[in-house]
């Protein structure tokens, strides 16, 4: 199998030291919320859209930050960004705009130590530390799956029906 079972134990090592209460605190700041903002720059983008979109499915108002339909940010709503380095200064922009307008900021980052997770109310680690890996893939790969996992144990906390997801899934594909 060569590197590839590499790649795929780097992943299943950070994985495993996500805590159980990271996907509390997730869903604990989206219950409270009356709209979820996403942002992430780069494949941390990516990564925050498939979330936004399976959050959209849920029933949630969740919005990609930077689409045209994007609405207004209030303090009822949550600021969720995606960042390994924590120190863009774009997703750092966005959270002091959240911050001016008193709403919640829930960082996902790779450090407690850094600029974004310093000002954001709530951090979710992911736990990578060196890669076999270009640049942030181990992250971004984690992020994938933790995000994946919360949206597999809500629904099957809140017993949400396939069709109710498949209703609210796009037919112009």
């Amino acid at each position: 199998m060569g590197n590839s079972s590499k790649v795929i134990d780097e992943i299943l090592n950070v994985f495993s030291k996500i805590k159980d209460e990271d996907f509390d605190i997730l869903e604990n700041a989206i219950l409270k919320s009356r709209k979820i903002f996403i942002f992430g720059t780069g494949r941390s983008g990516f990564i925050g859209r498939c979330f936004c979109m399976r959050l959209f499915h849920l029933g949630f108002n969740s919005f990609f930050i930077g689409e045209t339909i994007t609405p207004k940010f209030t303090e009822e709503d949550l600021l969720i960004l995606i960042s390994g380095s924590g120190e863009k200064s774009l997703v750092l922009n966005f959270a002091k705009i959240c911050k001016r307008e008193k709403g919640k900021i829930l960082t996902i980052t790779s450090s407690k130590n850094n600029k974004l997770a310093k000002i954001s109310d709530l951090v979710i680690v992911i736990p990578v530390s060196k890669s076999i890996q270009f640049g942030n893939s181990l992250f971004e790969q984690v992020t994938f799956l933790f995000f994946e996992e919360f949206i597999q144990k809500f629904i099957e906390k809140n017993k949400i029906k396939k069709d109710f997801m498949k209703e609210r899934h796009t037919n112009l594909e």
